[in-house]
């Protein structure tokens, strides 16, 4: 059976205090079934390192569920979840899936996933399919990528890793805070994407970090905008829709892991996954956080 795997199951931090009704999705009173537009079940969550492990307890994972629209922390690298809907998503002309998240200026961008229930048991154990997105195949861009993040050896020792490409690091996160599994180490594989950020220096020596523009265009979650962000300055995610406040997911997009577009007439579970692994100097990671999905068709079906 599937559960909470996570890093850590209690927490989570900043908590959206948006909450709002759902509405009644089928007016027609004879319908044989009335079905959530929104995520009914949450299957997995797991946090990656990340410096909002200490922000507890406001927001435990399965809050996602519904329409709470609850802000859930996915940290750094490889963090993730998966949700699954009481019904099957139908992949229907335009945008099939939304992913909330809040407007922002600092995107941090999610990898979607998605999957059908083809062996019709009601679990997320078929197979994964990518979300093509704009950077997909471009520089920066690494499919089949892992991580292995390895426990410290003393409670004030920092969190080291070691990548599938043979590159090592240190991240500023020790285990007397961070470290909430009996596990040696824990494994992540997925998509990496490119760095959204960049540093230039100052002339007092004091960091400063910027959004990478023309990044991110479409196909992620957590990439928002904000009223002073426009295409013409290259900060505007195409597939934002900021009257529901998520990116717009099509399933047409998806491919698999060789990069190959797949046929999928409907899917039942979506997973999110932080898709950038970056430390931003005195901002710490770069971490995906959502607030919901929901089958689009479903809620906006007059």
């Amino acid at each position: 059976m599937y559960k909470y795997t996570a890093a850590i199951l209690l927490l989570l931090s900043a908590c959206s205090d948006e909450n709002e009704e759902a509405g009644s999705l089928y007016p027609d009173q004879h319908q044989a079934k009335t079905f959530s537009e929104y995520a009914a079940t949450l299957f997995q969550y797991e946090y990656g390192p990340g410096q909002h492990i200490e922000l507890l307890k406001k927001c435990p994972p399965d809050s996602i569920i519904g329409n709470n629209r609850n802000t859930i922390l996915l940290g750094g690298w490889g963090g993730h979840i998966v949700v699954g809907f009481d019904h099957d998503v139908e992949n229907s002309e335009g945008a099939d899936l939304i992913v909330f998240c809040k407007a922002s200026v600092s995107p941090e961008p999610g990898v979607v996933y998605v999957m059908d229930d083809k062996n019709g048991n009601g679990l997320p154990d078929d197979t994964w399919y990518e979300i093509k997105g704009s950077e997909t195949g471009k520089e920066g861009y690494i499919r089949n990528y892992q991580v292995t993040y390895y426990r410290p050896s003393t409670d004030t020792s920092n969190v080291t890793w070691e990548d599938n490409a043979g590159k090592t690091g240190e991240l500023p996160y020790s285990s007397s805070w961070w470290w909430h599994t009996d596990k040696d180490s824990v494994h992540y594989k997925g998509v990496r994407l490119p760095d959204a950020y960049f540093n230039t220096p100052q002339a007092n020596g004091q960091q400063y970090w910027a959004v990478k523009q023309h990044l991110f265009a479409y196909g992620y979650a957590e990439n928002g905008t904000a009223p002073d962000r426009t295409e013409e300055n290259g900060f505007l995610a195409k597939d934002y829709d900021p009257a529901l406040k998520g990116n717009r997911i099509e399933l047409d997009s998806a491919i698999d892991n060789q990069g190959a577009p797949v046929d999928l007439p409907s899917i039942r579970f979506v997973k999110v996954q932080t898709g950038v692994f970056q430390q931003a100097g005195w901002l710490g990671e770069i971490s995906t956080e959502i607030n919901g999905v929901a089958d689009l068709h479903l809620l906006t079906k007059e």
